[in-house]
């Protein structure tokens, strides 16, 4: 991995169960490096990537699509060839943004059928893992079975194909191009925690694959990790579970995109795991999110000034358990503006808002 030059792809990973909230580091990141592409990388449509305008709302997400474009009107979005697509929803998502034009498919994309979301609905292994029911795990089964529709076989996809992989790493040899994944490390097919997983891996390596980005243009990569850890479905949270009880008290609910249910948390970071996804990933840096979790005296502030010994020395522990990466990024609050860069240049808050109103509801 080249972390010389200052172009290149910069990947943005999760290192835990998939809800870290990588949308809003990669939307951060596109916006900070002026990305001309930010690409869809990981296994398909399923548990969303958003964002909240305010504290309360609306909140803004996408299924098929990244969400890193959702800063910088001047960046592209792609798909990349490893990704399942449902065509019905990628239209819908690209009509509720207005995103005609800015969004390509590449055209070896695997399709996610009605039968495909059917078959995971009836499957009772499905709903005990806690599946999203999206359609992705039967339609990657067919892919390496060779019988999935691709995208160049769908009519209403034309206007939209390309070879992302040739895009991608043509605008790397001079630009910053990010590469948004999906779920997180812990849920990677080859994980220990099988059969609790997601249709593919998630990881660094594999999301390159993903895109088709060639490895030596591969410069960066952003691990995104929650201060307290929470997971969907079912499956180990590394760390002593909190009850409903104590998650309730503690102000830590958040809503699973499965069914609406309250997220499982767990009591603290797995020091371990956090060792072993910093590893596997090849992370240089670190995104500690829902840091007002941890402490909530940091919820929404958007100054290092404004950061508490307490978040600091979490901070400290991150960064020695991880092997040394350093932690780059701390998002405080649910608004979309609640991030501290620590290394690096904050964005003009107040034009992106302003951007911003015209995806309210």
């Amino acid at each position: 991995m080249s972390v010389e030059s200052k172009f290149g792809a910069h990947v943005v990973v999760g290192g835990q169960y998939g809800d870290e909230g990588k949308g809003l580091i990669s939307a951060y990141l596109a916006a900070l490096y002026h990305a001309p592409i930010v690409a869809r990388a990981g296994t398909g449509p399923g548990a969303e990537h958003g964002l909240f305008l305010t504290e309360k709302g609306p909140y803004l997400k996408t299924n098929q699509l990244p969400l890193g474009w959702i800063f910088n009107p001047d960046t592209q979005i792609r798909i990349g060839a490893g990704v399942a697509v449902n065509p019905k929803l990628l239209i819908q998502e690209m009509d509720r943004f207005d995103l005609h034009g800015r969004v390509k498919v590449d055209y070896l994309c695997p399709i996610v059928t009605a039968e495909h979301i059917a078959a995971e609905k009836e499957s009772k292994k499905m709903a005990a893992i806690g599946s999203t029911f999206s359609g992705s795990g039967r339609c990657r089964a067919d892919l390496v079975l060779r019988i999935a529709k691709l995208a160049r076989d769908i009519p209403e996809l034309q206007p939209y194909l390309t070879d992302v992989g040739n895009e991608v790493n043509q605008m790397a040899i001079d630009n910053v191009v990010i590469v948004e994944s999906s779920q997180g490390t812990l849920l990677s097919l080859s994980s220990p925690d099988y059969p609790n997983v997601t249709s593919t891996n998630v990881t660094t390596a594999a999301v390159a694959d993903q895109v088709r980005l060639n490895w030596q243009k591969l410069n960066r990569v952003t691990m995104v990790i929650k201060s307290i850890p929470s997971r969907e479905g079912s499956g180990s949270l590394g760390s002593e579970e909190l009850t409903m009880e104590q998650i309730k008290s503690r102000g830590l609910e958040e809503t699973s995109s499965i069914e609406g249910v309250t997220r499982r948390k767990g009591s603290e970071i797995n020091w371990g795991l956090l060792a072993t996804a910093a590893e596997i990933n090849g992370a240089t840096g670190i995104a500690l999110t829902f840091c007002e979790h941890f402490d909530p005296k940091v919820a929404n502030v958007t100054e290092k000034s404004q950061i508490t010994d307490k978040l600091w020395k979490l901070v400290e522990r991150v960064e020695r358990e991880s092997g040394g990466v350093p932690v780059t990024l701390l998002n405080t609050g649910k608004r979309f503006s609640s991030i501290v860069p620590i290394h690096g240049e904050t964005l003009d808050w107040e034009e992106i808002g302003e951007r911003l109103k015209k995806y309210s509801p």
